[in-house]
């Protein structure tokens, strides 16, 4: 069994959810339903074992049936049997994945397009504007706010990586130039000029990068999102990461 806790609007306190294997609900002699048969209020059983509270369950159209627990959400045709509810594995509960938002969002097309432009500019006002056209202001800082990300700098440099391919710099070629750059040095040559381009590029192959350990801390916040039409109000938990940086030793 473990907990999550959801702040629902419009309540001081944060709401303990409890979630179950079905052996625990079993000896808790808890009465649950099939996921599908579970209404709101219920106990359902997911495909794959676990049990928990139906927290919201709203039918859009008589062909799509909305049903949400503590540990994510799911939408299904009840004229069909295809679809799974799997509550293990998620690291979300606010995608009807499982995966995290930022996950849905760097896979979307849109933050591929600002990846390769930024890549080719270096300049975020510039990138928002060649790839949204005449983004709002309220855009602007969304967007730039997601691509100060650990996630997009990644993808940046996959663009990067990408470009110094084509024109055959590659991590072999920086070697070399730092190769002639030692060779030069001993020689007493000037190597101020060389020195910093191999600086760039080792920055553009992120060779710095791999001779750090990266620790992680997560604070949790939450905000409120309208899910279809207005018409339900859920809450969202946003992780906030930060990221501190020392050389392995």
């Amino acid at each position: 069994m473990y907990t999550i806790n959801i702040h629902h609007k419009g309540d001081k306190e944060p709401t303990s959810y409890k979630i179950y294997r079905k052996k625990e609900a079993d000896e808790e002699k808890i009465s649950y339903k099939y996921w599908k048969k579970a209404e709101e209020g219920d106990y359902g059983l997911s495909d794959d074992d676990y049990v928990a509270k139906v927290i919201t369950k709203h039918t859009y159209k008589p062909t799509s049936i909305y049903v949400r627990f503590a540990f994510g959400y799911i939408f299904y045709n009840p004229n069909y049997n295809t679809v799974k509810l799997i509550a293990s594995g998620r690291r979300a509960n606010n995608t009807i994945s499982g995966k995290t938002h930022w996950e849905v969002l760097s896979k979307g097309q849109t933050m591929n397009n600002l990846a390769m432009v930024y890549a080719q500019t270096m300049n975020y006002d510039k990138t928002l504007e060649h790839v949204l056209n005449e983004p709002t202001d309220n855009q602007k800082i969304m967007w730039k706010r997601r691509m100060k990300k650990e996630k997009f700098k990644d993808m940046v440099r996959d663009e990067l990586q990408k470009l110094l391919q084509d024109h055959g710099l590659t991590e072999a070629y920086t070697l070399e130039l730092l190769e002639e750059t030692i060779k030069k040095a001993k020689d007493k040559g000037d190597v101020t000029n060389l020195m910093r381009a191999v600086d760039n590029l080792q920055d553009m192959h992120g060779m710095k990068d791999k001779h750090l350990i990266k620790t992680v801390e997560s604070l949790e916040a939450t905000s409120n999102v309208k899910l279809i039409d207005e018409l339900i109000e859920e809450e969202e938990k946003l992780i906030a990461k930060r990221t501190t940086t020392k050389k392995e030793e």
